[in-house]
């Protein structure tokens, strides 16, 4: 016996670094309700491991985290704790050295998926993350990675695994959606040669019966080189091959690794080495995926197979005298024939018997596949014992036999697979026999009665059964089955009743047509298929056929009318109205059903939005045979916008649907009204002065001290839909100095609407040397009219300048007499008389340059005998001897000197 090692191995990670991950995958296995079992199995390499603890401690529990698929948004963490640990088996256990040992691993939880929760219909995703794999693997980059004090994600410098299983919402439609995620069969610890085929079958169990398809994938790695990455939701990055390895060529085989769509795994390994692979195994229900899981493998490949001879499989029928059939045999059996002749015998022989170095000794066996069929009872065509040990260069016979009944009808094939004890895969040969076995006679069911062509039933009629008789010469046992082309029987006031007796059925078909009753609305031709066949040994009997096609004639029912008072033609099926906002549309709807009188109901419905947002008035109505109603549309403001919509479509029904037989019968007209702006006169704005002469938009001069003041009046001449409310606003205040302390109040409400606007300006508003200002101030009157607002703007100029100086035309008084006279000169002051005999300002005029300050009397010895700030002093010298005096006028930019003189 020769011994080889190839390795089919899983990869898993414990929680500190180490190398020692073979592979592994999720399982998701409904239990009952929303109750799920949530199993994580992965495949530990125990010769391989650089985990400083010992093989058997194994980890308590692991954390994974579930996700969203369509959008990634995290669900939940899940804890699940250690189960149990089992040695992975060889196919050949007697060609194991020890070279690979590898522990399988389950960790297992109970986990409750809520459909309030799970029942997004793109589904989700289950993910766990452990580094490391191992480092000496010869198709992918896996270096011992950073030690945890450097964790990087640089995906070159480690190799770790992500395991990832998706499935599919609780909840579908509203109803429950139960699955379990497809059983992988366990990997086997088996290895391969160079240039040695290799096989094994990775085809898995599901247990809701779904499709599932394999394919090759490249593995994942994980995000970082932490021995226990975060939770994170995908992608997850790819492992990187190395040169000249890759998805397509992932082992450098002639064929390379491949995997069939029904998970059989082939290739013809050419290099030793350790390489990693996955497998991704999708999941379908009615050509739909639902469902994904994967498995990541590894394989090792040394050259210690020895030279081995595959056996020979020969095969005879039973009346032949030698074994003549080597590849593909034929036999073909009558019913007559004798269970225990209806064999084949088939001849094993090895010449691995007859060699020294196997002591002339080889085990064989025989198993069987089906080739064009698959029968979980295919077994039961072996003998009892199926193994034998050849010995120099002896043989091994077996006899096969097939049922009386094939597995389908027709001929079928098997292959008998001879077999080995080569290392590390048995060595096989197949013999392909194809069978042609003749089910026992059997007479087929036929039905007596003939087929029923189309037969129309006139509606209310009591029509007499339809029977029907079927029989079978064999007597056997009868199964009766229909068929619809569509609908139930029970809808339409149908009946199918049989009795039966061995080799007999005796029934009959009934109709109750009641329009009233049963609902001939959606149709009125029915097909009906009655099958009859027997419980014949086999079960391959062809069913009798008996067809019967049946219609009703139901009565006529006239259609009714609808139409409006917007247009005199009853024909017309649309009509289009204009209105203006504000405006009222009013029109009435009739249906009418004069031929039959049927009850009739009116209705309308918007196109597009919701009748009952707006102020729309349409009761609608029931009665025989004539129905009307008056539509009433107060179009207001609230919730239209024209720039959005303005045609509102209305669509009037008249349906009578309330006849016998319920007939769907309606007509209607629709009304397309387009909306315009409603009607507005443009609101008007006035200034006007104190004497209401209007000044609008004219330029108004003021010397500094004059009152600024006009007031602005507002006024709209809108009724129609209600007075407008107004709003008076100050829009700008410009000027080349920008204007202050100017008074006005914004005023709002129903014309005429007016506000007063007031300015005192000081010499603050000059600046820069400029002693003349120019104004603008721009007023605006709006409207609130929906969907038309108007406004009228004016602007008011006001031109500001400074009191213009007399500094140079003053002349300074010398003299005053205090007691000579009591009407001229008792004061000193300086004030005057004009010619016009008015007290006049002897003073220069004040303005924004130039502003009296102080006045200052002094005496020849230079003491202050009067002093006043007030421009409007008066002095009498009060106490003082006559003589000359002095005084100082002093101005903002100047001073006035003069002498005095006191005459008493």
């Amino acid at each position: 016996m020769k011994k080889l090692l190839f390795t089919l191995l899983l990869l898993v990670a414990f929680p500190v670094m180490a190398s020692h991950i073979v592979g592994g995958e999720f399982e998701l296995i409904h239990v009952s309700g929303n109750t799920y079992r949530l199993n994580l199995i992965y495949y530990f390499d125990v010769i391989n491991n650089t985990f400083p603890n010992p093989p058997e401690v194994v980890d308590p529990d692991f954390r994974v985290g579930i996700f969203q698929k369509s959008n990634n948004r995290f669900i939940r963490a899940v804890t699940i704790p250690f189960l149990s640990k089992s040695s992975v088996s060889y196919t050949q256990p007697t060609c194991s050295n020890g070279e690979v040992v590898t522990d399988k691993l389950i960790y297992s939880t109970l986990i409750q998926l809520e459909p309030s929760e799970f029942n997004d219909p793109a589904g989700y995703y289950i993910s766990w993350q452990r580094c490391c794999r191992n480092y000496n693997i010869s198709n992918i980059f896996s270096p011992v990675p950073p030690p945890p004090s450097n964790i990087t994600s640089d995906p070159t410098r480690y190799a770790g695994q992500t395991f990832y299983l998706e499935f599919p919402p609780v909840v579908k439609n509203g109803e429950p959606f139960i699955d379990s995620s497809p059983k992988l069969f366990p990997p086997l610890n088996d290895y391969a040669c160079p240039n040695k085929p290799y096989y094994t079958d990775f085809a898995g169990e599901d247990d809701d019966g779904d499709s599932l398809v394999y394919s090759l994938a490249t593995p994942l790695n994980t995000s970082s080189s932490a021995s226990v990455p975060a939770i994170s939701p995908r992608p997850y990055p790819e492992v990187i091959w190395r040169n000249p390895y890759s998805l397509n060529n992932i082992i450098n085989g002639l064929p390379d690794l491949r995997i069939s769509t029904d998970g059989l795994l082939t290739c013809t390994p050419r290099t030793q080495g350790l390489y990693v692979f996955a497998v991704k195994v999708e999941e379908f229900r009615n050509k739909e995926k639902i469902g994904e899981s994967r498995r990541d493998f590894q394989m090792l490949v040394v050259d210690r197979c020895p030279v081995a001879v595959p056996p020979v499989i020969s095969g005879k029928k039973l009346t032949d005298a030698a074994y003549t059939y080597l590849n593909n045999m034929s036999v073909s059996f009558s019913n007559t024939v004798a269970d225990g002749d209806r064999c084949i015998q088939v001849r094993i022989s090895d010449l691995d018997a007859t060699k020294l170095d196997e002591n002339f000794t080889e085990k064989v066996g025989i198993r069987v596949v089906g080739l064009n069929f698959k029968s979980s009872k295919l077994n039961q065509i072996l003998p009892s014992v199926t193994q034998a040990v050849l010995q120099n260069g002896s043989t091994a016979d077996f006899k096969i036999c097939f049922p009386q009944c094939p597995y389908f009808d027709g001929p079928y094939q098997v292959g008998i697979i001879a077999f080995d004890d080569a290392c590390s895969l048995p060595l096989t040969d197949t013999l392909r026999v194809t069978v042609n076995t003749q089910p026992p006679a059997n007479s087929r069911v036929k039905f007596t009665t003939p087929d029923l062509t189309v037969t129309q039933i006139t509606e209310g009629d009591t029509p007499p059964p339809w029977v029907f008789q079927a029989t079978d010469a064999d007597l056997d046992d009868l199964v009766v089955s229909f068929t619809t082309d569509g609908f139930n029987l029970q809808d339409y006031g149908m009946a199918l009743n049989f009795t039966q007796q061995k080799g007999l059925v005796n029934g009959q078909i009934t109709w109750d047509p009641r329009c009233n009753i049963y609902d001939f609305t959606k149709r009125s031709s029915f097909t009906i298929k009655i099958l009859v066949d027997d419980k014949d040994l086999c079960g391959f009997g062809i069913p009798d056929t008996a067809v019967y096609k049946l219609s009703i004639k139901l009565p006529g029912n006239a259609d009714p009318t609808i139409d409006t008072d917007l247009t005199t033609d009853p024909q017309e099926t649309r009509v289009t109205v204009q209105r203006k906002v504000l405006d009222n549309l009013d029109f009435k709807v009739t249906g009418k059903d004069l031929v039959d009188n049927d009850k009739l109901i009116l209705g309308v419905k918007g196109l597009g939005f919701n009748i009952a947002d707006y102020a729309i008035s349409f009761p609608g109505g029931t009665a025989n045979g004539q129905v009307a109603s008056n539509f009433s549309w107060a179009i207001g403001c609230d919730k239209i916008d024209l720039k959005k919509k303005d045609t509102y479509t209305f669509q009037f029904t008249v349906v009578d649907n309330a006849n016998k037989c319920r007939f769907y019968k309606a007509d209607t007209v629709t009304v397309d009204v387009k909306l315009l702006l409603p009607d507005n006169a443009e609101p008007e704005l006035l200034a006007l002065n104190p004497s209401n002469t209007n000044i609008t938009n004219s330029t108004l001069d003021f010397t500094l001290g004059q009152p600024i003041e006009f007031s602005l009046l507002g006024t709209d001449s809108d009724v129609l839909g209600g007075q407008d409310n107004l709003s008076l606003s100050l829009l700008s205040a410009t000027g080349n100095i920008p204007p202050v302390g100017y008074s006005f109040t914004e005023k709002q409400g129903k014309s005429p609407l007016t506000s007063l606007f007031t300015w005192a300006p000081d010499c603050s508003i000059f600046k820069d040397g400029l002693y003349q200002n120019n104004y603008e101030f721009k007023f605006r009157l709006g409207d609130d009219r929906c969907l038309n607002a108007k406004a009228d703007t004016i602007t008011v100029k006001l031109k500001v300048k400074d009191v213009e100086g007399t500094a140079g035309k003053f002349d300074m008084p010398n003299i005053f007499t205090p007691n000579l006279d009591d009407k001229f000169n008792k004061y000193f002051l300086l004030e005057g008389i004009d010619s016009s005999g008015e007290m006049i300002d002897l003073l220069p005029k004040d303005n924004c340059v130039d502003q009296f300050e102080s006045i200052q009397v002094i005496n020849r010895w230079g003491d202050v005998v009067f002093e006043s700030k007030d421009r409007n002093f008066v002095w009498d010298a009060k106490g003082l001897a006559a003589g000359v005096y002095f005084y100082r006028l002093k101005f903002t930019n100047k001073e006035y000197k003069s002498s005095l003189t006191i005459y008493y």
